[in-house]
């Protein structure tokens, strides 16, 4: 059996040789923790790099089996574009061991969600700008996170974030009633979970509450780019 400790040792050894864009397990390891063997997808930016992928794998052999596949980001996104079923799951059950410059990613994909939701809140799209915003405290928490050594995770909970975020030493300011605000925007993203929200359709002044506690979140965190929203 092989279990995360000894995916995350395979991921290490892989950044230190080839330094790829990402490495991803899935299979069983990823989905219970524990697995027959470990099952990668190594995410490079060249072809031609599955034999030096072999390579730095080699002194893992005689412990357990490594079932790994290897593609370009660039292959990957024209297959995730088509439809692929097996990224598809990778999606949804993958577990990300390594990413290079991953805080840098957070960080540019936090600010772009709070330039979307400013974009859409000038255009009266509140819904859209109410989600775009929630999107960017998450992942701006996340960014943070990530630079003080956590391992990434898939919460989604704006207090169960601030909550790390405090075990971790991040001194932050927030308002009670606005981490609930957020969090009933993201409960609420679809159709049928509209009752979530509070007010079912978010207001002028909904979406700017939300807005301001994102960039507030940015602020605070010093990861803030760009102008500041009228």
């Amino acid at each position: 059996m092989v279990a995360i400790e000894q995916a995350k040792e395979v991921a290490a050894k892989l950044a230190k040789d080839l330094s790829p864009i990402a490495v991803i397990l899935f299979g069983s390891a990823a989905r219970t923790g524990t697995g027959n063997d470990l099952d990668l997808l190594v995410v490079t930016e060249q072809d031609g790099m599955y034999e030096r992928v072999g390579a730095s794998l080699r002194e893992f052999y005689r412990r357990f089996s490594i079932d790994y596949l290897v593609a370009t980001a660039d292959a990957i996104t024209q297959e995730f574009r088509k439809g692929s079923p097996f990224l598809a799951i990778v999606q949804k059950e993958g577990r990300l061991l390594f990413m290079r410059d991953s805080v840098k990613e957070w960080v540019q994909l936090a600010n772009e969600d709070l330039r979307q939701a400013e974009y859409l809140f000038d255009g009266a799209f509140y819904r859209g700008a109410c989600f775009a915003a929630q999107q960017a405290a998450e992942k701006a928490i996340k960014a943070a996170l990530l630079q003080k050594g956590w391992e990434l995770e898939r919460p989604h909970n704006i207090r169960r974030l601030l909550s790390m975020a405090e075990e971790f030493g991040l001194n932050m300011a927030w308002d009670d009633e606005d981490v609930d605000f957020i969090d009933s925007i993201y409960r609420g993203r679809y159709p049928a979970e509209e009752g979530l929200l509070p007010l079912k359709h978010p207001s002028v002044n909904d979406a700017r509450r939300t807005i301001a506690f994102a960039r507030k979140v940015l602020t605070q965190l010093g990861l803030i780019q760009g102008a500041s929203f009228k």
